[in-house]
């Protein structure tokens, strides 16, 4: 049995927004064709925007002295890639579509890396001491601490910018991580503040 173009992608798009199978520890030609498919036309909006939503955990914390735990996103390489792909397709240019090389190129900083993003907001109304120290972990038979964190402020957009709120960035070893359940626990000063339960084997 043969398939005419149209069969063909639509096969695609059902393999690039079907639900994720695990993370993907090595990224194959075959998953950089389905993150781009899924980054750039004839993919939807919608199918992106359910996609991402596996990604990110609402957590809407307490007020710890003066900042919350808003949310939790995570980007996985391939993720990585579909964020990047879908930059390159709001300009339209000719990134991966004439070979793998400026992909492999685009993705090589983050391979074997699992970023955890971290949102912050800022209670104004109190004394704010600049971007707090965070520590966070996976729990699981062994707990595993990122290999690199940074933090950044983030600002209203004034004359006088205020500091509103932070993002920080933490990166793991996507290898240790596997595509089990596993805990990420956000600790301030020795004390958790913030658990989320995460099931890597939904997500790619």
């Amino acid at each position: 049995m043969t398939r005419g173009p149209a069969g063909i992608i639509t096969l695609l798009l059902v393999l690039a927004t079907a639900s994720a199978q695990a993370l993907v520890k090595e990224m194959r030609p075959a998953d950089l064709e389905r993150a781009l498919l899924l980054a750039r036309w004839p993919t939807s909006e919608a199918d992106r925007a359910r996609f991402h939503q596996g990604y990110i955990f609402p957590i809407n914390g307490a007020t710890v002295e003066y900042f919350s735990v808003q949310r939790v996103e995570l980007i996985t390489e391939f993720r990585r890639l579909e964020l990047i792909g879908e930059e390159h397709a709001r300009i339209n240019d000719m990134f991966g579509r004439g070979g793998m090389k400026d992909v492999e190129d685009a993705l090589r900083p983050w391979r074997g890396k699992l970023t955890v993003v971290v949102s912050l907001a800022f209670d104004i109304s109190r004394y704010i001491t600049g971007l707090p120290e965070l520590r966070l972990a996976f729990d699981g038979p062994t707990i595993l601490l990122p290999a690199d964190i940074k933090s950044t402020g983030e600002y209203t957009r004034e004359k006088k910018p205020i500091l509103t709120g932070a993002r920080i960035e933490a990166e793991f070893g996507a290898a240790p991580i596997g595509q089990e359940k596993r805990n990420l626990s956000i600790y301030r000063n020795g004390k958790e503040i913030a658990r989320v339960a995460m099931d890597f084997a939904k997500v790619d």
